[in-house]
């Protein structure tokens, strides 16, 4: 596909051209700040949530000199996202598909014991603030069952207060990420290393 913004253009290689559609987005929170490439998000007619991207800013992305995203050491088992923000979960997927990983995502706590029922996981993006069961209460109950409980898991919330790092230290979270401090470098390279 060719993108033009202003005088230039950009090649972007994509797997199929869907159609011509009008949505209505909402830029994303600034506690989930995303890349510049991304506008904001929306819902398609389907349902479906759709990352929306900068023309102009996927324009000046594609004149930068490329760096090899470095291959992940367990590429054949997927990553669970566990939140149930729409806006958040739809970030942390578009994040961790660049990099390479296959992400499944659960919009409770509920739901993503769950899915651990019917699916290996590699690692785990758990929000804290949900409602019924809580991303602590989700940790705690990771670390009871013996098939789960070497499965890495990162608290990303927007608590940051000291007690709550430490709750998440206690209940075998191996990360906390605070949102409105997030960086995506320093996550995916969290990621890497609980999964080396």
């Amino acid at each position: 596909m060719i993108v033009q913004s202003g005088g230039a253009l950009a090649a972007i290689g994509v797997d199929r051209i869907a159609g011509n559609t009008t949505l209505v987005y909402r830029p994303l929170p600034d506690l989930a700040p995303a890349s510049d490439v991304i506008e904001g998000a929306s819902l398609s007619a389907g349902g479906t949530p759709v990352v929306l991207l900068n023309a102009e800013a996927v324009v000046t992305a594609a004149a930068q000199p490329r760096h090899a995203i470095p291959a992940s050491p367990d590429r054949q088992r997927p990553l669970l996202i566990v939140d149930d923000s729409l806006t958040t979960r739809m970030l942390e997927q578009s994040i961790l598909e660049s990099a390479g990983y296959e992400v499944d995502m659960a919009v409770s706590a509920e739901e993503g014991l769950e899915r651990l029922r019917t699916r290996d996981y590699a690692l785990i993006l758990v929000d804290v603030e949900m409602p019924g069961m809580d991303g602590f209460g989700f940790v705690t109950e990771l670390r009871r069952d013996p098939r789960t409980r070497q499965i890495p898991a990162i608290l990303i919330t927007s608590r940051n207060a000291d007690d709550d790092k430490r709750r998440g230290a206690e209940v075998g979270a191996q990360g906390y990420v605070v949102k409105s401090e997030f960086d995506q470098a320093a996550l995916l390279g969290r990621i890497r290393q609980l999964l080396a």
